[in-house]
This record gives structure tokens, sequence and C-alpha cells, in this order.
């Protein structure tokens, strides 16, 4: 497995080295190999440090083989609950917990590192609702989605409310490179509503009456090129009675431009679907289940490890 990965891929893992996010520069070699599976003790030549060829993987540390690894990962994944996929593995569900609070950070690293300056049109937002500790506790996950690639933006975990959605804005929008470019579809949380101009708009400062009294608060305008579209599901009981679509920042024509490209009408289905899709890999979604999480970080490094696996 990663015997087979060539020298030139690895960089250093001393946060002080000079090379340390630079590869194919020929700083690392091979310094000798060790234990009984005989990994490979890696040196950077710029600074002198050593370190395994598994330092900075899932797999570190990890006190058991990397078939295991991939084994827990694989079926945690499946929604396979953690007793579950001790039993499958033949380890305890406490390594098992492990393995995914590793992997999950490990995850959400890579997602940090990668996921920057992407160019989108338009992204979709929505919640999906579970819990942590005990079923009287609801803790929700609010994703950002564009729904032409599929692709998951940001995903951010807490209690339903204006905090959520501000950070969740203000994260996906952090990863864009034109944030000013885009339309948001979100369902009927007026959250998304308020925080819309103070995220996607362009800030400015109204001119003051007079020459006393304070300074206007700062104002935002919404660019030409952005838009903000709410898809309100009215119920009846647990049943959906009517869909109405309201234009809450913006033109329509440049909500008719964008819904053209995606080929579709108004509506917040990619985001939908991968809720769906989430809630059959992680077991901590599932409503009816007595699988969902005790501990709140379990729950993150899953949400986090779910994602990883499937943008990348």
């Amino acid at each position: 497995m990663s015997t087979a990965i060539p020298l030139e891929r690895f960089v250093c893992q001393n946060p002080a080295c000079p090379a340390q996010h630079h590869a194919q520069h020929g700083t690392i070699k091979l310094r000798r190999r060790y234990g009984p599976h005989r990994r490979r003790l890696l040196k950077c030549t710029a600074c002198g440090a050593e370190f395994s060829e598994l330092k900075g993987t899932p797999y570190w540390n990890a006190r058991c083989s990397q078939d295991t690894v991939d084994a827990v990962v694989e079926h945690v994944t499946h929604s396979n609950s953690f007793v579950t996929t001790g039993h499958l593995v033949g380890c305890h569900r406490t390594t098992v917990a492990r393995i995914v609070r590793v992997a999950g950070s490990h995850a959400r690293h890579l997602h940090d590192l990668n996921a920057r300056d992407l160019k989108v049109t338009s992204i979709q937002a929505d919640e999906r609702y579970g819990f942590v500790g005990r079923k009287k506790e609801a803790v929700w996950d609010a994703t950002v989605i564009d729904p032409s690639s599929k692709f998951l933006i940001q995903g951010e975990i807490g209690e339903r409310t204006a905090a959520l959605t501000q950070s969740l804005l203000k994260h996906a929008r952090a990863r864009l490179t034109d944030p000013h470019g885009l339309v948001l579809f979100t369902d009927g949380f007026l959250s998304y509503q308020t925080f819309f101009p103070e995220v996607f708009g362009r800030p400015y400062r109204p001119a003051r009456q007079g020459s006393r009294g304070r300074f206007p608060k700062t104002a935002y305008r919404i660019p030409r090129s952005a838009a903000h579209v709410r898809i309100i599901k009215e119920y009846s009981g647990k049943r959906i009675v009517n869909v109405r679509t309201e234009i809450a920042a913006g033109t329509q024509v440049r909500v008719n431009e964008e819904l053209q490209r995606l080929g579709y009408h108004n509506n917040t289905s990619a985001v939908e679907r991968q809720n769906a899709t989430a809630r059959r890999m992680n077991p901590h979604l599932a409503r009816k289940s007595l699988a969902f999480a005790r501990l709140r970080i379990h729950r993150e490094s899953l949400a986090h490890l779910v994602q990883g696996i499937d943008n990348w």
C-alpha cells in the first residue's frame, strides 16, 4: 500500500521546515526500514527531521493494521454503528471511535487545504435534523453544495439558530473565487435572508444626515450578479400541500439566467439528495435508530468523514 508511494510525493512533517509544503523537490530521502511491516523511515534533507511514511495520515499511530482502518471506515460510512462495526471488523467499539476521530480530522484538514478558490455561479443550502447525546437534544447538520458539480462546499453542525447560518455562509464564502456572482437557493428559514446581504453583498457607509450625531451603520448593496431565492414549503401535518418561490434579493433576470444554465426550475433538489445520501452513509443521522452519537466529537468527526468520502 503505502510502500508503493514514490518518495517525491512526500513532504516534510516538521512545521518549522522551510520546504514543508513543497513536494517534488527531492528533499525526502529513505533513512531506513523498521517494524514487522518494514515501513519506511524518511528523512528531510532540508531540516534533518525524520518521520514515518504514515505520519500525517489516518494510519499513523492507529495501533492496528491499515486493512483494519480501511475496514472500519468502510463499514461505519455504510450506516453501521460503532458497535456493529467493531463486531464486523473484530475490534472494540472504542477503537472504532478513535479511528473515526482521527480519520474525520484528517478529512476535514484535507477539505480545508483543497476546497479553495471554487468557481461556482450558484449554491444551495439546507439543514438536516439529528441527535447527539440523547434524542431530546437536537443537533442540525447545515450544508452548502454546488448544484452543478454536487460538490459539498461547507458543512456546519450545531443548533438551528442564526449563528449557525451565519457561520455556514461566511465559511462557504471564504472558499469561493467570486462570492458576489452567485445565486443562493434555500428553504424558508429566515436567517438565510437576514445574512445574505451581509455575506454576499457589497458594504458601504450611508451618508450622515447633518453634521451631528452618530454615523449610520454599514449597509450592503446586492450586486446585479447575485440573488437569493427562497423555496418555501407549506405543510398540512407531515404532508406538503404547496410550494411557493420568493426572490428575497436580486432580480428575476439573474435568477432566470442561472436556472437556464442549471436546466431546471427553482428548487433545492441537489442539497436535499445529498442530505438523503448522508443519512444512508451516517448512522448518527438515522432518526429511528439507537446509533445516534453519544458524544458531539463523534458526531462531528463522522460528518467530516462522510463529507470527505463524498467529495474526494
